[in-house]
């Protein structure tokens, strides 16, 4: 890790990668001209990844979204080193908005704070290294692109590095290194919690950086497969049985398959609200879904990505409790992917619950503009 730190300490860029691509990236606080154009010839889109409160306090989430939640902006003046001044300008937060062109040709990417620890990707990824560096949290990344126009694999990646005389690592790597010297969770308590419906829980209360989480367990979970279930807090559907969503019913049936199986763990992710942006953005979010916006129209209105969401707390939880091999009780492929990369053994068990004329619509977009597993029928 320390030639990491020396590369970037001397505004050189490195080369990350995981099991299917790499990219270059540099703290977006030492950026520069030079390096924009190296990328430039060598990469796709240039894309700065910076917290979300960050995005939000420089107004950049007043723009519409592209590709997810990257939002493309440039300057009037557009050479290298005029983009090296805008993003070094980002950082500073001196930025004026109406000096940007949009769309432009830099992705602002909303990264989590916590990087790969709380959620493994290149944005996170590029986060870490800045902040292993000792500079502020954003950086500058941008995927390699063969001769042949491709995206770079990791061989790619780590030739085109040798060649280049940079520094190479995998995002793994960066887990690793970060769980040996770093927890971004502490376990606080454990006591027993009877339940009316689903039978007898250890309920273990955990300290986390996005709030207070609280893991249900049932049975030895540190042997086998595991059933398991993330599941994010909803207000509304959890207590109130709101039948705009699938959500309490989602968490009822998955209580009840832990019960069944008499072994499993279901961590209850408190500060996911609404897909992670709050109570009362969720219903602003109903009211434009009852003039006609979908639920993902909805959260970009208001100037959110799609899904805020991340599942790397999660994953530390699962590790403190033991669990290895986890069935996990999702239609969402994005929390199996994440688990994965994390190291975990991961298998889906479906949870899909009857649609509603109430909640078909809401379920249509999750499959058909998210990617959910799920089974509709007209």
């Amino acid at each position: 890790m320390q030639d990491v730190v020396n590369s970037v300490r001397n505004s050189k860029p490195i080369v990350v990668y995981d099991e299917s691509k790499s990219v270059l990236t540099i703290p977006a606080e030492v950026v520069s001209g030079d390096i924009i154009n190296f990328i430039m010839k060598n990469c796709d889109e240039i894309r700065v990844a910076l917290p979300w409160r960050d995005i939000s306090e420089l107004g950049l989430n007043r723009f519409r979204f592209y590709n997810g939640n990257a939002i493309p902006i440039d300057f009037k003046a557009i050479s290298a080193e005029e983009r090296a001044k805008l993003i070094r300008t980002l950082v500073n937060k001196n930025l004026n908005l109406d000096e940007i062109i949009y769309p432009g040709r830099i992705f602002i990417e909303e990264a989590k704070e916590g990087g790969v620890l709380e959620r493994p990707f290149f944005a996170e990824a590029s986060l870490d290294v800045a902040r292993l560096s000792g500079y502020k949290l954003a950086g500058v990344y941008s995927t390699l692109i063969t001769e042949r126009g491709e995206t770079a694999d990791p061989d790619y990646g780590l030739k085109f590095a040798r060649e280049k005389g940079l520094v190479a690592i995998s995002i793994n790597e960066l887990i690793e290194f970060r769980l040996k010297n770093e927890k971004l969770i502490e376990r606080v308590v454990s006591a027993t919690l009877p339940t009316k419906f689903y039978g007898t829980f250890k309920a273990i209360g955990y300290k986390t950086p996005i709030g207070e989480i609280i893991a249900l367990v049932k049975g030895d979970v540190s042997e086998g497969d595991v059933l398991v279930r993330i599941h994010s807090e909803c207000l509304t559907g959890d207590v109130f049985h709101s039948l705009r969503c699938d959500c309490g019913e989602q968490l009822e049936k998955a209580l009840k398959m832990i019960d069944r199986e008499g072994k499993g763990v279901l961590i209850y992710m408190r500060g996911h609200e609404g897909r992670g942006i709050g109570l009362i953005n969720k219903l602003m979010a109903y009211k434009l879904q009852e003039e006609g916006k979908d639920t993902v129209e909805a959260n970009i209105e208001l100037g959110f990505p799609p899904d805020l969401r991340s599942y790397g707390i999660s994953a530390q939880i699962l590790m403190d409790l033991g669990v290895k091999s986890i069935r996990l009780m999702t239609n969402n492929p994005l929390k199996i992917k994440e688990l994965k990369k994390y190291g975990f053994k991961v298998r889906r068990e479906s949870i899909e619950v009857e649609p509603s004329r109430e909640n078909l619509c809401y379920l249509k977009t999750k499959k058909e503009k998210m990617g959910h597993l799920i089974c509709i029928n007209d």
